[in-house]
C-alpha cells in the first residue's frame, strides 16, 4: 500500500509540474502575443505620425490621416480586448485619438464639398500648425505606449470653511481651500444679456467682413442661477502646484508669435507652460496649455475640494465678462481707456515685439496707451469689471467648454454648452498681443485643432453653487 501511495504522489507531482509548465508556457505565449500586438500598434502610430505632414492642401493631407487614425484605434481596440494591461494608459490615448479621428473626418468631409476654399480659420499656416500639434502629441503617445500612468490622485485640500451656495450674496469673494496660492472665486448673480455684436460696433472697430458672422446675429441669453467665477485667470503658480502634486504632464510645444519677424503663431516644440518664450512670474496667467490641460486642472480642483469646478460655457463667459454692460468693452466704448482695465498689445508691447503677419504688414496695436507690460502681466493688475472679475479681456485669451460653431445663430438661450461638428476649441477675450478690435467682449474665434496651445491662451474656471 505504501508503494502505491508513493507512486500516486509521484504521478500527482508529475502532473502538477506538467500543469505548471503548461501554464507557464501559456503565459509566455500570451505575453509574446501582447508584445507583438503592442509592436503592431506602435507601427500604426508611426504611420499616423508620418501622415500628419502637410501635403500641399488640407484636402490632400487629411484622407491619409483619417485612414491612419482609424487603423490605430482598431489596433488599440484589439489590445484592450485581448490584453488589457499591455498598454497601461490606453483609455487616455483613446480619448486623444478619438478627437483626432473626429477632426480628420471633419476635414475629409469639408474639403470634399464642391467649391471648398480655405477661409479665415483654415489658412495654410493654421492647418500646418494644427498638424504639428498632433504630430507632437502622437509622438508622445508612442513614447509612452508601454509606460504606466504618472498621474497621482488629488490630495484633499484643507477647506477654507467659507460656506457658499446659491443664496450667497453676489460679489462675495471666497476660496474653497486654505493655501498660499488659493484660487479665488466671485459669486456672480443670475441675469440676462444680449450676446454678440451690433453691425454698427463691427463697422466702428473695423472687424473684417469674413469674421463678422462669428459674432452675429445677436441673441438674448439668460444665466438663470448664480455661479462662482474665477476672480482671475489661473496662474502659473497654481498650475505648477497641480502638476507637481499630481505628476500630470501638460502639452509640450506651442504656437507663438515671433518678435520682429513676419510670422503668425508658428509652432515651436521647445516651449512649454514654464517657458512660453518670454519671462513670467508665478502670478502671471498660465499660457501654452491646451483645453484638455485646463479641464484636467478643473478635475483636480473638483477632486480635492468635493465641489464642481469646470470651464465656463461660452454663454456664461460672455455674461460674466460683460458685467452687466452691452458696450463694446466692459468699461465703455473708448479703446483709449484700455490701459486702466486690460493688458493689451499697447505701445509698450509693440515697442518690444513689433509683430507682423506675412503679406499683411504690422499687427495693429492699441495706440497711445501704455499699460507697462511687454508680455503677460500678473493677474489682477488692472481694474475689474462690475462683477469683480479681472482680465476678462486682455492678458490671456480663455478657453470655454463649447466647441466651435462659426456664428451666434444657435447661441443657447440658457447659456448651456454648444457642440460643433468637431472638437475644435473656442476662445474668448483678448490677449496681451491682441489688436483693438479683438479686445471687444463680443469678439469670438475658434481654432481648428483640439490640441491648440499658444503663448496667449489661458483659462479661468467656474465653480457651481
Amino acid at each position: 500500500m505504501k508503494a502505491i501511495r508513493v507512486a500516486a504522489i509521484a504521478v500527482s507531482l508529475s502532473l502538477g509540474t506538467l500543469a505548471t509548465t503548461v501554464s507557464a508556457t501559456t503565459v509566455s505565449a500570451s505575453a509574446a502575443t501582447a508584445h507583438q500586438q503592442v509592436n503592431t500598434l506602435e507601427a500604426s502610430l508611426a504611420k499616423l505620425q508620418d501622415s500628419l505632414t502637410w501635403q500641399g492642401s488640407a484636402g490632400a493631407t487629411y484622407p491619409a490621416v483619417d485612414t491612419a487614425v482609424d487603423q490605430t484605434l482598431a489596433d488599440l481596440d484589439r489590445i484592450q480586448r485581448e490584453h488589457p494591461a499591455a498598454v497601461p494608459q490606453a483609455d487616455t490615448f483613446r480619448t486623444q485619438l478619438e478627437r483626432l479621428a473626429s477632426e480628420a473626418d471633419y476635414w475629409v468631409r469639408e474639403t470634399a464639398e464642391s467649391g471648398y476654399a480655405p477661409g479665415v480659420l483654415d489658412t495654410v499656416a493654421n492647418v500646418q500648425a494644427g498638424l504639428k500639434e498632433w504630430w507632437t502629441e502622437t509622438g508622445e503617445i508612442r513614447n509612452n505606449l508601454r509606460k504606466p500612468a504618472t498621474v497621482r490622485p488629488a490630495r484633499p485640500a484643507a477647506p477654507s470653511l467659507t460656506p457658499v451656495d446659491e443664496t450667497t450674496q453676489a460679489g462675495t469673494v471666497f476660496s474653497d481651500v486654505r493655501e498660499k496660492q488659493a484660487l479665488k472665486m466671485v459669486v456672480v448673480p443670475p441675469g440676462s444679456y444680449t450676446a454678440g455684436a451690433t453691425a454698427e460696433e463691427q463697422e466702428a472697430f473695423g472687424v473684417p467682413t469674413v469674421r463678422r458672422h462669428f459674432e452675429r446675429p445677436q441673441k438674448e441669453v439668460t444665466v438663470d442661477k448664480p455661479i462662482a467665477v474665477g476672480r482671475t485667470e489661473v496662474t502659473v503658480g497654481q498650475f505648477k502646484q497641480f502638476v507637481e502634486e499630481t505628476g500630470y504632464q501638460p502639452a509640450q510645444g506651442m504656437r507663438t508669435w515671433l518678435a520682429n519677424e513676419d510670422s503668425l503663431l508658428q509652432f515651436r516644440p521647445d516651449l512649454n507652460y514654464l517657458n512660453p518664450g518670454f519671462p513670467q512670474t508665478d502670478d502671471d496667467p498660465v499660457v501654452g496649455i491646451t483645453k484638455n490641460d485646463a479641464e484636467a486642472f478643473a478635475d483636480w480642483m473638483s477632486e480635492r475640494t468635493g465641489e464642481k469646478y469646470r470651464l465656463p460655457t461660452e454663454g456664461e463667459w460672455e455674461y460674466a465678462a460683460r458685467g452687466g454692460t452691452q458696450t463694446p468693452f466692459f468699461w465703455g466704448e473708448d479703446i483709449e481707456d484700455a490701459g486702466q482695465y486690460a493688458n493689451t498689445y499697447d505701445e509698450d508691447s509693440y515697442a518690444a515685439n513689433r509683430f507682423s503677419i506675412i503679406g499683411s504688414g504690422e499687427w495693429g496695436h492699441v495706440a497711445n496707451v501704455h499699460d507697462g507690460f511687454e508680455y503677460t502681466a500678473p493677474v489682477g493688475a488692472f481694474k475689474p469689471n462690475a462683477f469683480g472679475l479681472y482680465d476678462v479681456t486682455g492678458n490671456a485669451r480663455e478657453f470655454v467648454a463649447d466647441t466651435w460653431i462659426d456664428s451666434q445663430a444657435g447661441a443657447t438661450p440658457d447659456a448651456s454648452v454648444r457642440y460643433g461638428e468637431a472638437p475644435f476649441v473656442v476662445l474668448r477675450g483678448g490677449a496681451w498681443v491682441y489688436q483693438p478690435q479683438n479686445l471687444r467682449i463680443a469678439y469670438r474665434s475658434g481654432y481648428l485643432s483640439s490640441e491648440t496651445r499658444t503663448n496667449m491662451f489661458g483659462f479661468r474656471l467656474v465653480r457651481e453653487l
